[in-house]
């Protein structure tokens, strides 16, 4: 059996002789003149004919496969994504080598159970999940660059995650807002007041703010992708539409709508220093969940919290279920038969 794979801006031969497998460049990028060199090797396979240039593939070695999977992943994804992969990728990378794995397809699951029991020990089970699910996606453009038949890993499931997070009352949140400086509380106010992911409010352009219609957008641009990769419309209070408001009068010439420092991780670091100094636990992101739990106890229900939140599955959002008002009596109480 032989098929075509396509790499380095040309078509190549993959095919078996005697259960070993070789590949053989067309030298085209034209697919109809490698498709002809393709039904002419299998006829010649058929046949039983001598193929030329049986030289039988060697593999991929460990250390270029990741270096081209960084390649890649720098156009593909956005910075953030990126960044948070970057140091998985290296501590990935310095274990195998330390055990000697050079070649792509020594990646077992004998392999990395001892990766999971040696390098993860002791490790939070979201963040065995998250390298978990990083090496089964590079193994999967692995066999889609038709560098290996199949993922070895495909079979590993991820440790299970018990959901947690944490939200502030609204008296916490009057005394973060009231002790923070500027640009933090500005911050601040936006995301607990639109639940914005802090990267979404970073990459917020004004083109996407209509203060007429009381609405923001949030949309995907080159070197940013929203999480869940569809974009969202949000509704503004009048307290967001003044911080704006005044955002716009400080600054008309800018496209981004809240940019006071090169990423959001000084607003990160000064918000947790904020909290230490208030005796308070959380960290930024505690700013979206409070936005979504505070509607929930306010009654609004789960699928438009879960809209404007920008989730792709409502059982996401479920999460924030325990909190909202029992409406269930009250349903029934309609009913009098």
């Amino acid at each position: 059996m032989a098929n075509l794979f396509y790499k380095d801006g040309k078509w190549w031969l993959n095919y078996r002789i005697d259960s070993k497998r070789y590949r053989r460049s067309t030298g085209t990028a034209d697919r109809k003149l490698a498709s002809i060199k393709l039904k002419d090797l299998e006829v010649r396979l058929f046949k039983g004919e001598s193929v030329e240039d049986k030289s039988p593939y060697t593999g991929t070695s460990l250390p270029d496969f990741f270096r081209r999977f960084v390649e890649y992943s720098k156009n593909a994804y956005s910075p953030q994504h990126l960044q948070s992969d970057l140091s998985r990728i290296q501590i990935l990378r310095d274990f195998f080598a330390r055990k000697g794995v050079n070649d792509i397809r020594s990646i077992s699951p004998g392999i990395y159970e001892e990766f999971d029991t040696v390098v993860l020990k002791g490790r939070k089970p979201k963040t065995k999940k998250n390298y978990i699910l990083l090496l089964k996606t590079m193994l999967n453009y692995a066999v889609k660059w038709g560098l290996v038949d199949k993922n070895p890993l495909a079979g590993v499931k991820p440790p299970k995650v018990v959901k947690t997070f944490h939200f502030f009352s609204k008296d916490e949140i009057s005394k973060i807002i009231e002790n923070a400086d500027e640009p933090l509380r500005t911050a601040i106010v936006l995301l607990v007041n639109t639940g914005l992911r802090r990267e979404e409010l970073f990459n917020l352009r004004w083109r996407d703010v209509d203060l007429g219609a009381k609405k923001l957008r949030v949309w995907p641009y080159d070197g940013f992708v929203p999480k869940g990769k569809r974009p969202r419309s949000i509704p503004l209070n009048k307290t967001v539409i003044g911080v704006l408001k005044e955002l716009r009068r400080q600054d008309r010439d800018s496209e981004y709508v809240f940019r006071p420092y090169n990423s959001m991780y000084p607003l990160y670091m000064r918000f947790k220093s904020l909290l230490g100094q208030l005796n308070l636990e959380g960290r930024l992101h505690d700013l979206r969940h409070t936005f979504a739990s505070h509607l929930a106890m306010a009654g609004v229900p789960i699928p438009v919290i879960s809209e404007l939140l920008g989730h792709t599955d409502i059982t996401t959002t479920m999460i924030y279920a325990h909190l909202a008002p029992d409406q269930h009596t009250a349903a029934v109480e309609k009913l009098q038969f």
